[in-house]
């Protein structure tokens, strides 16, 4: 099942703020964040409850839920964009109406706890959403990454994207890592990108939320893990016979990964991803600017990406089939 693409970000947008998740712990953030984007021309509308708290949560279950739904449902808003991530998405995963937001063709975006609706969605209904930026982590401060407008909105308005050129930590040249990486890559890998938090797509795994894809391009990042907790979650996709169907595996950004003084051994990210290498034949690409850090790109989950080596010291993805003009 393949949902219709979702439709193209237009000028003037209407754009709806609220909080599947957690609660919003900065205060003047959303405000922040609002401001920015109506400054960008774009209409905002907050969901009831997105300043809420109850718990851990930005307000219940049935909040959250009929929050969400609520914007599915609005005709005039085009865009859903998470507040923040956190926890709670797969509290809800069970009472989401998945056709109707499919049949909305809405832009949803987000990134961490959000992986758990970006995969459902796109197991469920076949449905293309966007792994990017949230209000208050992204837009609710001064310090906002200049790849935004070029790589959330110029992506989002267009057709076809291209990522910068992105650096590898080894030339393709270098002994029998380069060697084998040219091999696997040749001419371009091609395939359906998806992914997001690890913890989140791990978490999926052997559920009716994750995505099932043959052709598999997987990227991957997280945060606050050390790393053998990290290799415990590769392992689980590993053996569930997730890793072996993807035709790349690009890592993002692992932020504050390392081991800590409580570790029994220094046992670090590096170990990890030359681990993970005798476990996969597919090549797998590091930094891609993606994860909880200030600068990412937005990333169509389920869309269409093609990657090429540009020289010997860096890769690029081409992104396509994500939305449509109308």
């Amino acid at each position: 099942m393949t949902a219709p693409l979702p439709r193209r970000l237009k000028p003037g947008a209407t754009i709806g703020i609220c909080a599947p998740s957690g609660f919003i712990t900065e205060p003047g953030s959303l405000e922040i964040a609002s401001l920015y984007l109506s400054e960008r021309g774009y209409h905002i509308v907050e969901a009831p409850h997105v300043r809420n708290r109850w718990e851990y949560f930005a307000g219940t279950d049935y909040e959250r839920l009929n929050d969400f739904h609520a914007m599915v449902r609005d005709p005039d808003i085009d865009v859903i964009m998470a507040a923040r991530g956190g926890y709670g998405i797969t509290r809800l995963l069970p009472a989401i109406d998945f056709r109707a937001v499919a049949a909305s063709r809405k832009i949803i975006v987000g990134f961490s706890d959000v992986t758990a609706l970006h995969l459902a969605l796109l197991a469920q209904q076949g449905m293309v959403t966007f792994a990017g930026p949230m209000a208050c982590p992204d837009f609710g401060h001064h310090n906002r990454s200049p790849l935004h407008e070029a790589h959330f909105e110029g992506m989002l308005q267009a057709e076809r994207h291209r990522s910068p050129a992105i650096k590898m930590p080894f030339t393709a040249s270098d002994g029998e890592a380069g060697h084998l990486l040219r091999a696997q890559i040749g001419a371009g890998i091609e395939g359906t990108l998806w992914g997001g938090n690890l913890s989140l797509v791990a978490h999926l795994a052997g559920t009716p939320y994750l995505p099932d894809l043959e052709d598999g391009i997987l990227f991957l990042e997280e945060v606050n893990e050390e790393p053998y907790k990290i290799e415990r979650m590769l392992l689980q996709l590993a053996h569930a016979g997730i890793l072996k169907k993807q035709r790349a595996i690009l890592l993002g950004q692992f932020n504050r990964c390392e081991p800590t003084a409580a570790s029994a051994a220094p046992y670090t990210f590096k170990s990890v991803v030359d681990f993970l290498k005798g476990w996969v034949n597919a090549p797998i690409l590091q930094n891609l600017p993606f994860g909880h850090v200030r600068d990412k790109l937005t990333l169509p989950v389920g869309g269409h990406a093609h990657i090429t080596l540009q020289d010997e010291r860096h890769y690029q993805i081409e992104l396509s089939g994500y939305n449509a003009a109308s």
